[in-house]
């Protein structure tokens, strides 16, 4: 099945769930859900799990980070992956309305749509973390989820991590979760990475300043994932290391006054490789590939002090 056939055929889905919730669906309060959380995410009776996170698409984009994280989010994470109570036709469905939401206000300002775009790419990181623990996707389906992603994080334009009143938007961090299981995947290919490499080097230097939320170590951990693999692309690492060491040498060349948004490109892109580096000195069971990508990302940062 071709990517457009892929796509077709998920929106169709999401589509036909969707409308038998919306037509027999009660609307529940803010109240309501926090008790359905409290309770362990037990499903009513009559009603499915697949049915529930349909009706809590609409938590994703809730400037409420209690329905947001700790009702919407939180029960997909324990139907899909902890529970696993919902099987892979219904997977593909969810997969379909979350992919639908990531263009959602896309390439705009930042506004409040960066709940809804960033936690649907946090929710399909589950979807990729199911496939790695019960593989049901095919390669084709594979490479259209990467592919949007892909696309999703190189478009994304609100890179906010953290609000104290509205919480996590972390978009950076929750689309590397995603790449994170999808490389650790079967379907995973070598020209996946010096894509995703690609993607990195734009968002470090998209965020203007430093990244002050994590981020780098969780796009530390999925370029790991990616690094790792017997079939990883080395000359694509190689290449991505010295473009990082270049720049810190250009933005020093001249002495000690730098502008702020060449400096947060470099030091962002520093911690980076640090956060590539940690995960992969902190591998249980190293690769060769990931341990010659370890010892160059060491020595390159040994030249970077």
């Amino acid at each position: 099945m071709g990517h457009r056939r892929v796509i077709a055929a998920l929106a169709a889905g999401v589509c036909l769930v969707a409308g038998t919730n919306v037509a027999g669906a009660q609307t529940r309060t803010r109240a309501q859900w926090v008790a359905l959380a409290k309770g362990g995410f037990a499903v009513p009776a009559g009603q499915t799990a697949t049915g529930l996170l349909v009706e809590m698409n609409a938590l994703l984009a809730s400037p409420d980070p209690v329905l947001r994280d700790e009702v919407a989010y939180s029960a997909a994470e324990k139907w899909i992956l902890r529970e696993r109570v919902v099987g892979p036709d219904d997977l593909r469905t969810l997969t379909a309305q979350w992919t639908a939401n990531l263009a959602d206000g896309l390439g705009g300002a930042p506004d409040d749509r960066i709940f809804k775009r960033s936690f649907s790419a946090l929710c399909l990181s589950l979807v990729a973390a199911r496939e790695v623990a019960t593989p049901f996707l095919d390669a084709a389906e594979v490479q259209s989820l990467v592919d949007r992603l892909l696309d999703y994080l190189a478009r994304e334009r609100d890179l906010r991590g953290y609000d104290a009143t509205t919480g996590w938007m972390h978009a950076v961090a929750h689309s590397a979760d995603a790449f994170k299981f999808l490389a650790r995947g079967r379907h995973w290919t070598p020209e996946m990475l010096p894509r995703l490499l690609a993607v990195v080097q734009q968002k470090t230097a998209e965020a203007g300043s430093v990244f002050a939320w994590g981020e780098p170590q969780r796009v530390g951990f999925a370029l790991a994932a990616a690094v790792r693999r017997p079939d990883a692309d080395t000359a694509a690492v190689t290449r991505w290391i010295g473009e990082i060491e270049a720049d810190f040498k250009a933005l020093w060349a001249k002495g000690p006054i730098v502008t702020p948004a060449d400096f947060a490109r470099v030091e962002n892109r520093l911690q980076v490789l640090r956060g590539l580096h940690a995960a992969l000195a902190m591998d249980a069971a190293p690769t060769p590939a990931g341990d010659a990508a370890r010892v160059a990302a060491i020595q390159a940062l040994s030249r970077m002090r």
